[in-house]
Parts: structure tokens; C-alpha cells; sequence
């Protein structure tokens, strides 16, 4: 099982959440939630199986995400421009940067208070689904949970987390995915970076 310090990750994301995203409304009741005893984003596993599962996993995958979204952002800029001219929508980088924070950082929040541990036969610690809060879907659950702290979430910021899961959670959405992706570059920029952390910077070791 993978060994995460648990402090130094959960410092590193709140720099990233502190140095990165300016000021808006719900910021700070947000940051005081996730450090709460009624939260457990630093310590959650991102999953039972599949990816981050083990203690941290949430946090680790959502700094993965990040830090893969500022790579594809650096290796798409100028095609994100063109295609916010192309839409005919205004477009400033630096919203942009700071919306793929946000949605980077909590586009799993719905992960939180998700899971509980278990102990398996061989005294290893395994987690299991305790669902708290029954909202629905993936995307739009976090999509939930984000707005009752950040009060103006942005149309970019939303469609990207609600559709960050892309065609395998197409239900998420009343329109396709793909009318979703070429609407928000952001959108597709998140999606794309989910994928790649979780198959490709994941450090755990999924059951089998």
C-alpha cells in the first residue's frame, strides 16, 4: 500500500488553492470546511479500487489532476484562444487559469464523506461506498457540493466538473459530452487531465 504524508499533501494543495485562485465569494468558508472535523478531503481515498485507493488518495488525484491540466493548458494555448474566437465568447487567460484550478482541484468533491474503511482478511485496510448524500450523478454531485461554498461558480467551472467523467458518464448531462467539450475547451482540458493522473500517475495498487 502506497504511504502518503498526508501533511505535506494537504499543504500543498492549499497553496495551490491559497496562490491560484483570487477572491470570491465562498473562498474562505470553503477552505474552513475542507480543514473541518466534518470533512474528510485530506484523508479520503479516491476510490475503492480503482485509482488513490488509500489514505490521501483524493487529495493526491486532485493535485495530479491540476498539475496535468497546467501542462495540456501550456500545450494548448493558443488553440483554447482560437476556439474561445471561434465560439464568438470572450476569453482571458487568467479567469481561465483560475478556473482550471477550481475545477481541477473539485472536480471529485463528491468523493468526500463517500467512503468508509474496512477491514479485510488479510489486515489490510479496504474501503467501501457509505453514500451520505444520494444527489445523483458523478459530476453534478460535486458540481452541488462546490456551489454551496463558491456562490459564483462560473458556466466554464461547472461544465467542466460535470462533465469531467466524459462519455462514460454521458447521463450526467441533458446534451452530449462531445457538444459540452466543444463549448468548453476548459471542459476537455479536464477531462483529458483526469484520465491521464489516473492512468498514468496513479500510485496505488488496485485490487484485482
Amino acid at each position: 500500500m502506497n504511504t502518503v504524508d498526508l501533511d505535506m499533501q494537504r499543504d500543498q494543495f492549499l497553496n495551490i488553492f491559497d496562490t491560484h485562485i483570487g477572491e470570491r465569494e465562498g473562498k474562505e468558508a470553503l477552505r474552513e470546511w475542507l480543514l473541518s472535523d466534518h470533512c474528510d478531503f485530506f484523508i479520503a481515498p479516491a476510490s475503492t479500487k480503482y485509482h488513490g485507493n488509500y489514505d490521501g488518495g483524493l487529495c493526491e488525484h486532485s493535485i495530479d489532476v491540476y498539475e496535468m491540466a497546467v501542462r495540456l493548458e501550456s500545450l494548448y494555448r493558443e488553440d483554447i484562444r482560437k476556439q474561445y474566437l471561434v465560439l464568438n465568447r470572450p476569453y482571458d487567460r487568467a479567469q481561465f487559469m483560475e478556473s482550471l484550478t477550481i475545477a481541477a482541484l473539485f472536480h471529485d468533491l463528491c468523493k468526500v464523506n463517500f467512503y468508509k474503511t474496512k477491514i479485510s482478511g488479510r489486515n489490510n485496510n479496504t474501503f467501501t461506498v457509505d453514500e451520505q448524500l444520494p444527489f445523483g450523478g458523478h459530476g453534478s454531485k460535486s458540481v452541488y457540493v462546490l456551489s454551496k461554498y463558491l456562490k459564483d461558480l462560473t458556466d466554464d467551472e461547472a461544465i467542466a466538473i460535470n462533465c469531467h467523467m466524459g462519455f462514460s458518464r454521458a447521463g450526467d448531462s441533458t446534451i452530449s459530452i462531445g457538444e459540452s467539450f466543444r463549448y468548453s475547451p476548459l471542459a476537455w482540458i479536464i477531462h483529458v487531465a483526469d484520465e491521464a493522473a489516473t492512468f498514468m500517475l496513479d500510485r496505488g495498487f488496485p485490487e484485482t
